[in-house]
């Protein structure tokens, strides 16, 4: 009983470390600088101009945010990538280096290149 849980065990594992994914495209991603901008945008639009100053703001908030994050260089990839069963999933990481059709393994948000 006990061997046949250890053996299960390792055959686990082994399975999910045997799994890579593949890497099917690669873009840049500003979305929390967007984010943090749209929201900061919306508050002082609300706080000058109502309503319509909020969404007015948080637009701006959002185009400017995107662009501080650009001109600061803190921009992430956003890796879209397809495991053996055919799933997408996206991902986003401050990890450079990796290309389209590069197999990798994920653990968590991070990435490492499959060394064939």
């Amino acid at each position: 009983m006990n061997k046949s849980i250890m053996m299960a065990s390792v055959l686990l594992l082994a399975s999910t470390l045997a799994s890579a994914d593949e890497i099917v495209t690669v873009e840049k991603d500003r979305m929390v600088g967007g984010g943090f901008g749209g929201l900061g945008g919306f508050m002082l639009g609300a706080a000058a101009g109502g309503p319509i100053g909020a969404l007015v703001g948080a637009g701006v908030g959002y185009f400017a945010g995107q662009g501080v994050q650009e001109v600061t260089g803190l921009e992430h990839n956003l890796y879209v990538l397809k495991d053996e069963q055919g799933n997408t999933t996206r991902l986003r990481t401050s990890a450079d280096g990796f290309e389209a059709g590069q197999q990798v393994e994920r653990s968590g948000s991070q990435l490492a290149a499959v060394n064939h």
